[in-house]
């Protein structure tokens, strides 16, 4: 925690004590802090804006489908915070964007939001290895390299049901090396032969951590200017750390990078859903940007952070989630108990942490002559 926050804090803490019967104890173990003003990158994908803007280019050309009619910006849009308001991804034989999209394959999860994954894994304590970073909300891969290709592997999400497993990476990089502009921009960039699947990956990562939304009111706050956050915004701060929130949503990116087991309900809309191996075990999510990447959990099934809040005050209810007995739920679970006004104050809070201020271009033209997002026009 930088020096200026925690003494604002501490000042936050003496104030609102002044005001009510007993002192808030601040627990300094949840502290928080602003992001950093660049992102760490492994020592095997160092940057440069050409590689980014071939990862910018390739994230929005549908080229990378098997079908090529979906590209990764459908489901992680600008317009939309990149992610979408759906409460699952609707992948390959979809059309449109966002909450206008039909039809498509459902890929069964709530499409969490790529700004700020650059930060993927930073603690509390400052440090992070990008090579390292937690992925996905079952935490399955590792680093923005590994996360850029998965999709592309997935029958739902981006290969289609026509192209193997097997044999999708090798149709793409085929087609990439028959359009002279990918080559020019690969070779490049990485050299002669470069266009591989390790490099595909490389170059996407790069362009997804130049996604940073870091300049939020908190940040600001953050920073050392007292005056960024309104007195709701402190008393939501100082409500969000007494109540216990965060145990899980701490550190500059409001998130452990943990898996949790959760009481969340289920989404009618689909058969029962996991993490894959019976845990129900899913990844603390960031909670950065929150007003432009509703709906929320893993699955969509709240649309409003009041709504968040709301299943928290009864999280500990088996009646939430009748599939996870107690003895599974996870230690840190609890009953928030908020009354109207500390509900009130941590919403206010959680919208400081939004940060429109990042790239938001929209790609016109990709070198593959494909509609840029894929068939995302209606």
């Amino acid at each position: 925690m930088t020096k200026n926050l925690l003494s604002m804090l501490l000042f936050v803490s003496i104030i609102f004590s002044s005001c009510t019967p007993e002192p808030i104890e601040l627990n300094i173990e949840n502290r928080f802090g602003q992001l950093p003003a660049t992102a760490l990158t492994p020592i095997q994908n160092p940057y440069s804006p050409e590689k980014a803007q071939l990862g910018k280019l390739l994230f929005w050309d549908p080229i990378l489908s098997g079908n090529q009619d979906i590209a990764c910006v459908t489901c992680h849009h600008p317009s939309h915070g990149y992610a979408e308001q759906l409460e699952f991804s609707l992948g390959v034989g979809g059309v449109g964007l966002s909450d206008s999209r039909r039809n498509g394959t459902v890929v069964k999860r709530n499409s969490q939001t790529i700004l700020n994954t650059a930060f993927n894994g930073l603690k509390a304590e400052g440090n992070y290895t990008p090579e390292l970073a937690p992925m996905f909300w079952d935490n399955r891969n590792t680093s923005l390299e590994e996360q850029a290709i998965e999709p592309i592997l997935s029958a739902e999400e981006m290969r289609g049901h026509q192209i193997s497993k097997t044999a999708i990476m090798d149709t793409i990089l085929a087609r990439l090396q028959s359009i002279p502009t990918y080559v020019t921009y690969f070779e490049a960039v990485f050299g002669e032969n470069g266009i591989t699947a390790e490099n595909l990956g490389r170059a996407i990562a790069a362009f997804e951590r130049t996604l940073i939304a870091n300049q939020s009111r908190f940040d600001q706050y953050a920073a050392g200017n007292p005056n960024a956050l309104s007195s709701l915004e402190l008393r939501g701060m100082m409500n969000f750390i007494e109540t216990g929130c965060a145990n899980c949503h701490g550190g500059p990116m409001f998130s452990d990078f943990e898996l949790h087991v959760l009481t969340v309900p289920e989404n009618g809309k689909l058969p029962l859903i996991d993490d894959g191996d019976g845990t129900f075990a899913f990844r603390t999510p960031t909670l950065r940007n929150l007003d432009v990447t509703a709906p929320y959990m893993h699955n969509g099934v709240f649309s409003t952070l009041e709504e968040v809040l709301e299943f928290y005050d009864d999280a500990v209810d088996e009646s939430q989630n009748p599939n996870i007995p107690s003895e599974r739920r996870d230690e840190k679970l609890r009953q928030l108990e908020l009354n109207d006004d500390e509900l009130s104050s941590i919403v206010a809070f959680l919208r400081s942490l939004n940060d429109n201020d990042f790239d938001a271009e929209i790609v016109k033209e990709v070198p593959s002559g494909l509609n840029p997002g894929g068939n995302i026009d209606l």
